[in-house]
């Protein structure tokens, strides 16, 4: 096994680890996901010509994928933009919303908070919009 499938495994493996902890799975890193996945298997059945530029084309590629796979707001972030409009602000889950358009890196999830008066509000993280439900 070569060491750019074991990079790969741990890139892949801690961006997973990143979405869910940090981000409530809203950050869409599918994409950079599916391009390490592509990269590493087409040069497994292809040699390519020059590895050092493929290389450097397939690191580029996948860090401008993750970078603009990252929502705006973590949910800490989110909790505290929330937490100087409404009082004691508790992060309860996130959850699945819809848009009007198709964007690969627009995330398709909300955090859902549930604040000290009970009401629930919804926080777009890519957005920072706040809606009561």
């Amino acid at each position: 096994m070569k060491w750019w499938w074991i990079v790969s495994g741990v890139v892949i493996a801690s961006l997973l680890t990143i979405n869910a902890q940090w981000y409530g799975n809203a950050g869409t890193f599918g994409v950079p996901i599916g391009w390490m996945i592509t990269l590493l298997v087409m040069t497994h059945f292809r040699k390519p010509t020059s590895t050092r530029w493929t290389v450097a084309f397939g690191v580029i590629n996948v860090s401008i994928g993750i970078v603009l796979s990252v929502p705006t707001y973590s949910v800490a972030e989110a909790e505290e933009t929330l937490d100087k409009t409404y009082s004691d602000v508790t992060y309860m889950e996130s959850v699945p919303t819809t848009g009007g358009e198709w964007n690969p890196f627009t995330p398709r999830r909300g955090y859902r908070f549930e604040t000290g008066s009970g009401k629930a509000v919804l926080f777009i993280p890519d957005s920072g919009k706040t809606f009561e439900l």
